[in-house]
């Protein structure tokens, strides 16, 4: 930043939910063809230049650190104009911390752009003035739930000066800023680039019956439910005909389940249109219209995180393509600022969840949703930088917790992402965190851990959890993956340190667990969990000659929440029951699927939210496992394309790879199978084509070993149609 950039605010305008206009004005003598400015915020903001609207959403919640605040950098060459321009910006200031911000206690804004060598930035020069349309909460609403940190948003229309925006707006009796301090000072503490793109906006959309409610005119309060065609973040919209001070609010469906943030409106006379500054989600919106105003539209602006979706899946079995979509869906609309474990009550990146989002994108969008988790894994760096320890859920501006089965997780995920990615930066930025949380455990006279509870005992919701193998196998998980990246970033030296924890579980974990066919140490009811014995495959600490008697308790038990269900799914598939995976899959998630709505839920039943990411294991299965699609060397260098029938007539999968897409196009003829499959520059597939009754491959263009019911091929780039 530029010497003379401040943080600038209007003193004494610093309690919750305070919303400033920020207006500066600068000639430009000639238009460059590039320019861009960085923008930071306690806590978000709206831009305009030149009366046109250039962020809709500008600010990332705070918590790059401990002590630190985002900015934006924004391309602005195209809204400048040769002469004098407007600068217009709406801030606004949370004033509450969360589970996903964590509030500097003032309001701020920083402002800075090199135009031709001419530098615009925040100080004494700013026009400011508080907002007068944004009005305190009405004391018999519901707050949001005490987990977030965004307010409801009160607008009165009949104190709004919508004009402020505009060029021709006459500021000149507002007051100057307030200089607060230098940037990268004060209470905002060091900045931070945005690591990840600016939001998207879809623009606005018409609900799936807002024709049913245009020129509906309310005898009495009335509640109108609009339809979305999924569950999605957006900002109401509206446009009536009303006498002034009438309250007209936009909720969603689950409001009273959730406490999630809310719109009211307040009318002036006459027709009005206004959308709200502050998004919430579902699919279904409940406007209340009072008596007396008539509707003219009521629409919605999709936004959300920037990515396309890449990868697909399908196949003739509706129930999965369904849930495979499901899955898609509550994964996009739990992506933001941070992921979050659910859209509506917390909007808080715990690190269990993040780590199953990460698992699941990597097999269905573009590599900017990448950025998301590297985001998250820079952010647990720092905060463990500062606090020395590795948290599950940062930024927080409120508790700090510790799930040490949740970091475990994370930490094997760490290498997970590397070896689909080959991106080494994540690797690097989180291994002395790792390093250091995995050895403050310590370990008991007999070879394994002594239990760490961390800030609650939490292996997984439900009950029945058998603790000790669970956190016995998610620490070797979690060493081996460490293991793996000391060799890569050339720590040589900690690989004795991780060489004589995994030998202390290898050597102690069946003699101290094995019961029967399969693992089992205590539960309430007395019987083998499905997730202790999920793991110890997964872990690899239960050989082949143990699948048989697992297979038997992850086909019988269900303890596992749909948190830990993606990994008793990957179990069975790991040992080759993909079959028996699809069977209890169904089973299971049955009524999600059958449920009118387009996401997951955090429960088996509908007690929680409506829309948790840690649910959509189900993806995995059928993009990994149904299809087989998964590398085998470090970023698809080499990888394997070994499809499992599973009953199915077709099989249609698109993957995005490190290294481009792969595809899988394979038609179940009843005698043979036909396959026809797309191989990325630069890699190495290892192709299985199943084989029927014994029927060997009828075209020999291609050299193929027969083996396990499949023809085995091994190609390079390009497109094969294999029969």
């Amino acid at each position: 930043m530029h010497g003379g950039t401040k943080w600038i605010w209007k003193k004494n305008e610093s309690t919750a939910n305070t919303w400033l206009n920020f207006i500066k004005k600068f000639t430009v003598e000639e238009v460059p063809e590039t320019a861009y400015a960085c923008i930071a915020v306690d806590s978000k903001y709206r831009l305009y230049i030149n009366g046109v609207l250039a962020v809709p959403e500008g600010g990332l919640k705070r918590g790059p650190s401990k002590n630190g605040t985002y900015y934006d950098e924004v391309e602005i060459s195209g809204y400048l104009k040769k002469g004098e321009n407007t600068l217009a910006i709406l801030a606004e200031y949370f004033g509450k911390s969360g589970f996903s911000h964590i509030s500097s206690g003032m309001g701020g804004l920083l402002f800075e752009a090199d135009i031709n060598g001419e530098i615009v930035s925040s100080d004494l020069s700013w026009r400011v003035k508080k907002n007068p349309a944004y009005m305190k909460a009405d004391e018999f609403d519901i707050p949001p739930n005490f987990r977030l940190s965004e307010p409801n948003i009160y607008y009165d229309a009949e104190k709004a000066e919508e004009e402020w925006i505009l060029p021709s707006f006459d500021s000149g009796n507002w007051d100057f800023a307030d200089e607060i301090c230098d940037a990268g000072a004060g209470v905002w503490g060091m900045l931070v680039k945005r690591d990840i793109p600016m939001f998207r906006s879809y623009g606005l959309k018409d609900y799936l019956n807002s024709a049913d409610f245009e020129g509906f005119t309310a005898e009495e309060d009335t509640e109108l439910e609009l339809y979305l065609p999924y569950n999605a973040q957006l900002m109401p919209y509206l446009k009536i005909t009303a006498p002034k001070g009438k309250r007209v609010s936009a909720r969603s469906e689950n409001k009273f389940i959730s406490q999630s943030v809310m719109m009211v409106y307040y009318t002036r006379d006459g027709g009005q249109e206004y959308e709200s500054f502050g998004w919430i989600n579902g699919e279904r919106i409940i406007y209340t219209i009072p008596a007396g105003v008539t509707v003219h539209a009521l629409k919605y602006r999709e936004t959300g995180y920037d990515t396309d979706f890449a990868g697909s899946f399908e196949c003739d079995d509706d129930f999965l393509n369904r849930l495979w979509q499901k899955s898609l869906r509550t994964l996009y609309v739990t992506m933001r600022d941070n992921f979050m474990d659910c859209p509506d009550r917390e909007r808080a990146q715990w690190w269990g969840d993040v780590n199953i989002d990460m698992q699941m994108l990597l097999y269905c969008m573009d590599e900017k949703a990448l950025l998301l988790y590297k985001k998250g894994a820079a952010q647990m760096a720092r905060w463990a930088e500062d606090g020395e320890y590795m948290l599950t859920v940062v930024p927080t501006g409120t508790e700090e917790f510790e799930l040490p089965f949740q970091n475990l997780a994370g930490i094997w995920g760490f290498w997970y992402y590397y070896l689909y990615s080959g991106d080494v930066s994540v690797p690097g930025r989180v291994y002395e965190m790792s390093k250091r949380y995995v050895l403050s455990f310590d370990f008991m006279d007999n070879g394994l851990l002594k239990h760490k509870t961390g800030s609650w005992d939490w292996p997984d919701w439900g009950d029945n959890a058998d603790i000790a193998p669970m956190e016995n196998a998610w620490y070797y998980m979690a060493v081996s993956a460490l293991k793996k990246m000391a060799a890569l970033l050339k720590k040589d030296e900690d690989i004795p340190i991780y060489d004589k924890s995994l030998r202390s579980i290898e050597d102690n974990f069946a003699p101290a667990f094995m019961k029967g066919d399969c693992f089992y140490d205590r539960t309430e009811n007395g019987i083998p969990d499905d997730r202790a014995n999920a793991l110890a495959v997964l872990s690899g600490l239960a050989g082949e000659d143990r699948y048989k008697g697992i297979a038997r308790i992850l086909t019988s038990v269900e303890n596992a929440s749909p948190y830990m269900e993606k990994y008793v799914l990957d179990a069975l598939c790991e040992m080759g029951e993909v079959e028996k995976a699809v069977e209890r899959m169904k089973k299971r998630y049955r009524q999600m699927v059958e449920y009118d709505r387009s996401t997951l839920w955090e429960y088996w039943s509908m007690e929680g939210t409506f829309n948790h990411a840690w649910s959509g294991g189900p993806l995995i299965t059928m993009s990994k496992y149904i299809a087989g699609i998964h590398p085998v060397d470090i970023a698809y260098r080499e990888f394997e394309i070994k499809p499992r029938l599973c009953g199915l007539s077709f099989i249609k999968c698109r993957v995005p790879s490190a290294r481009g897409e792969i595809a899988l196009d394979l038609k179940n003829l009843g005698e043979r199978v036909e396959m026809t499959v797309t191989v990325p520059e630069h890699s190495v597939a290892n192709v299985y084509l199943p084989l029927i009754n014994g029927n060997l491959p009828q075209d020999g263009k291609y050299n193929y070993t027969i083996g396990d019911g499949y023809a085995h091929y091994v190609l390079t780039q390009g497109v094969y149609h294999l029969k």
